[in-house]
């Protein structure tokens, strides 16, 4: 059952990113006088770039330490839905706002993203009350990895609405996927957690315990010398597969 999870576990990380050529990421503007206590909460995600896992929630409450914030994921992982395996995963990240005059504009590190260490978390569009638009970007060596997620405080979504948004603000949506809320469990006989350690599996940590390792602090990883194959590359002539374009050659 530990393998099927860790297995699980190091798909899910590589999944939900396309992978880019270059260190830039797109400048994405962030939504503007954003109020962090009024994007706290249950959210669930609708629509997320190429992954494959069901159920996806994210609960958003307030960090520890100052101008932090905690977003813990629950999801159900296909590898083990394949194998039947009764369970619920959850995973823990750390929110920073670095500059509270642009609060939109933060950073978050995701315990299983060891090789890219903290990566950018733009909230570019909410209404607060109905759903609201993040895109993440992490680099690696001469490579970097985009996501957008849309998420909304009900388990739906009208599709028409997300495509004008993501129009609006430049986001192509070619490796956006739906995420499906049909058969989702309340808590699976089996119910991990993944912790600040690489893929660290802790069954029956509870939530104030996950909160207190997040906010202990990881350290950002030195990644100018890494790099990282992902979801993302093809053999097509155009070389990589996004929903943004490759940046122009210098």
């Amino acid at each position: 059952m530990k393998i099927l999870l860790l297995t699980a576990a190091v798909v899910a990380s590589a999944l939900g990113h396309t992978l880019h050529l270059g260190r830039t990421c797109p400048d994405l503007l962030p939504f503007p006088n954003l109020s962090v206590d009024k994007v706290l909460g249950r959210w669930y995600v609708m629509h997320k770039f190429d992954t494959d896992n069901t159920c996806l929630v994210w609960n958003i409450t307030l960090g520890q330490l100052p101008d932090t914030l905690l977003v813990t994921e629950t999801r159900q992982l296909s590898f083990l839905d394949v194998f039947g395996v009764d369970h619920t995963h959850t995973v823990t990240a750390n929110i920073e706002i670095p500059n509270l005059e642009v609060p939109a504009r933060m950073r978050v590190r995701w315990p299983t993203s060891a090789l890219t260490g903290k990566a950018d978390f733009i909230v570019f569009d909410t209404d607060y009350d109905s759903y609201m638009a993040v895109f993440e970007c992490d680099r690696a060596g001469l490579l970097h990895r985009r996501s957008a997620t849309i998420l909304s405080r009900t388990n739906t979504i009208d599709e028409m609405f997300v495509r004008r948004l993501l129009e609006t603000a430049d986001v192509t949506h070619t490796a956006l996927s739906t995420i499906s809320h049909e058969t989702c469990r309340h808590s699976g006989q089996h119910n991990w957690h993944v912790d600040e350690e690489l893929f660290g599996l802790l069954p029956g940590v509870d939530e104030a315990e996950v909160k207190r390792r997040v906010s202990d602090g990881v350290l950002d990883y030195d990644i100018t010398q890494v790099e990282i194959i992902g979801e993302g590359v093809t053999a097509e002539d155009s070389g990589f597969r996004g929903s943004l374009k490759r940046p122009p050659a210098v």
